[in-house]
């Protein structure tokens, strides 16, 4: 697809990758529009209407229309979270309008559903950024080559004072930039772990586990601490069915920054939080640590359960 006016080319399989990226992004928030509006269609229409292109059918009035419909129900939304969660539907429609101009309002086609569903996640979380650098963890981890191949015809994403363009620049930043190079962690430790497992000295903690965090999925790391603090917290908040424990251990291998905590919260580390992909042996079994207050354990899991009905992965492995 390439007119006279046309910078470049732009297939009518690629705008397809583009539409389904989109409708996939705002798909995550939805129910936070339902839940404020339930007798409203029109949101869903519009992810249906972007869906219906990416799967193979021409592109036609449906998306313009369902786009508008779905911009029109975000100022009707009666709250925040709900509005953004509406016009990352629209967007995720006006997609397949997508122009091949290499102009940077056009890169809004691309990402400006994953930006409004982003800010929909974090206002609903108390306008937390962290809960947005997980959603748009996540999209960029949707984006197909295809549909990067597509963004990096584009100049960037427009600067601008809102926070959705912000979002914007950042996941277009994700998605064009190379990732930061590790900090080389220089710290002697010792080291602690907690878990529900009964281990021995000895033992081998290794990766491949599920998380104890967002959809439970298999770890590609092993998380350790050097605060005697924070380990009894991870113990309680593991999974299974034995009692939280905590393990002094030391690692076998490299090990780096945990960006659950460094890149989101406590930039420098100084909480002391790390990871590895080599297993961690254990020294001993700690017996003298000091449970964390059980009203933050259940304010944790509960922002996880919350966050998990968003399908917010709260875990970057």
């Amino acid at each position: 697809m390439a007119g006279p006016s046309a910078d470049f080319e732009l297939s009518m399989d690629e705008l397809r990758a583009v539409a389904g990226y989109a409708a996939g992004c705002a798909e995550q928030t939805l129910v936070l529009f339902q839940r404020a509006h339930p007798d409203d269609p029109r949101p869903v229409e519009a992810i249906q209407a972007a869906r219906v292109f990416a799967d193979g059918a021409a592109r036609s009035r449906l998306q313009r229309v369902a786009a508008v419909e779905g911009n029109r129900a975000a100022k009707a939304a009666t709250d925040e979270p709900a509005r953004h969660a509406a016009y990352a539907a629209g967007a995720a429609a006006a997609a397949a309008y997508l122009h091949p101009l290499a102009k940077a309002t056009q890169v809004g086609h691309i990402l400006g559903a994953a930006a409004h569903a982003a800010r929909a996640a974090e206002l609903a979380q108390g306008d937390d950024p962290v809960v947005a650098e997980y959603v748009l963890a996540a999209a960029a981890g949707r984006a197909t080559p295809v549909v990067r191949e597509v963004l990096e015809r584009y100049p960037r994403a427009p600067e601008g004072n809102s926070r959705v363009a912000v979002l914007m620049r950042r996941l277009d930043s994700l998605l064009r930039d190379p990732p930061p190079t590790p900090r080389v962690v220089d710290d002697d430790g010792p080291f602690f772990h907690g878990t529900r497992a009964d281990l021995r000295p000895g033992d081998l903690l290794t990766p491949g586990w599920m998380t104890n965090y967002g959809s439970g999925r298999e770890s590609r790391n092993i998380y350790l601490t050097a605060s005697r603090e924070g380990a009894p917290l991870a113990a309680e908040l593991a999974q299974g069915d034995g009692p939280p424990r905590v393990y002094r251990v030391e690692p076998t291998g490299p090990i780096e920054d945990d960006p659950n905590v460094t890149d989101k919260r406590f930039p420098g580390n100084p909480t002391r939080s790390y990871r590895t992909k080599q297993p961690l042996r254990v020294v001993e079994e700690v017996v003298d640590w000091e449970p964390p207050p059980a009203a933050l354990v259940e304010r944790i899991r509960s922002r996880t359960g919350e966050l998990a009905e968003l399908g917010i992965e709260a875990m970057d492995d």
